[in-house]
């Protein structure tokens, strides 16, 4: 399969749809500010920013999980297991909490690994293999904390967590930002992106043109577990202290805001760039729904219906 060939229809994606998905941010933070002007309050963009950085990076490893054909819905797990580990072991050895810091990362990489080989080695479809592996992840939250958690961040990384760097700018978006430009250029400007869209679009003939497509896969499962793990961390640093109530809304909001952001589903077509638009979409969603006093259970609802409609409006393009 001729690798630049993908790469010439990735960059067509882009031109089109990117470019929509950031038209229809404009449109959709124009309508909701006309709808509820303090929506665009200092305040309410702040708090938008903030918590779309944190679903963006989670979205990055999702964007690349989805491009290379897979799925994972083991992320907001992940970051359950680590927010709750990480705040345990820093309350009580704070002289290692860098250590703790990487420890936890690396838990995240092997999750990815583990997700890697189930799918892309045993052949398990990758929503039962992540379904799976978040509900050990889950259990085994609950088995150890016992119904309460103890702990909290150590202040250095609750400063990294909640440091502003603009009135409405915090330190996580900078951090989301970067993050993002190193995917696009990854994806966009290496062989292992190009590999990526090959994979996603047939790995049967990636593999006969002398790609490892399993490898690549794996890899891709890797990297959106660590990008689980890192935002789990972050979360933990704005938050302070770990937490047993934690709503599973980083799972399907990594997928709004892939799909929105012009990543199809199991296809090896679209655009990582685009996520960033769609974070911001998907956030700013929710923050409209809070303050129209739309209950938890309508938010999850709209943010299911979101996702349906994009990915028939894909659909109907493609036919």
């Amino acid at each position: 399969m001729n690798q630049k060939g993908f790469a010439v229809r990735a960059k067509e994606l882009m031109t089109s749809r990117t470019i929509l998905v950031y038209f229809a941010l404009a449109l959709f933070v124009l309508a909701g500010g006309l709808v509820m002007p303090q929506s665009l309050g200092a305040r309410s963009v702040q708090t938008v920013i903030r918590e779309a950085s944190l679903l963006g990076i989670v979205a990055l490893g999702q964007g690349f999980v989805m491009l290379s054909g897979g799925l994972d819905i083991s992320v907001g797990n992940t970051m359950f297991f680590v927010i709750v580990l990480g705040g345990n072991l820093m309350s009580r050895h704070p002289q290692w909490s860098l250590p703790i810091l990487l420890f936890c990362v690396l838990i995240g990489a092997f999750v990815g690994l583990v997700n890697g080989i189930g799918v892309a080695k045993l052949k398990v479809s990758s929503i039962i293999m992540t379904l799976s592996t978040s509900s050990i992840l889950f259990g085994i939250v609950y088995l150890w904390a016992g119904g309460s958690v103890s702990g909290g961040a150590h202040p250095a990384w609750q400063y990294v967590g909640k440091k502003m760097v603009t009135s409405f700018m915090p330190f996580t978006g900078v951090i989301w930002l970067s993050l993002a430009i190193i995917a696009v250029f990854i994806l966009h400007r290496t062989t292992f992106g190009r590999k990526i869209y090959a994979t996603g679009n047939n790995p049967l003939t990636t593999w006969l043109s002398g790609i490892d497509a399993e490898g690549v896969l794996i890899l891709s499962y890797i990297i959106c577990g660590l990008s689980a793990a890192f935002a789990g961390l972050l979360l933990l640093g704005y938050l302070g202290t770990p937490t047993l109530r934690f709503t599973d809304i980083y799972t399907l909001g990594s997928i709004a805001a892939v799909v929105l952001g012009g990543i199809e589903f199991f296809k090896g077509f679209g655009n990582i760039a685009g996520t960033i638009a769609g974070a911001l979409i998907v956030r700013f969603l929710f923050t409209l729904l809070i303050m129209f006093n739309v209950p938890e259970a309508g938010r999850m609802i709209a943010e299911g219906v979101l996702i349906i409609a994009i990915v028939a409006i894909y659909q109907l393009k493609r036919e």
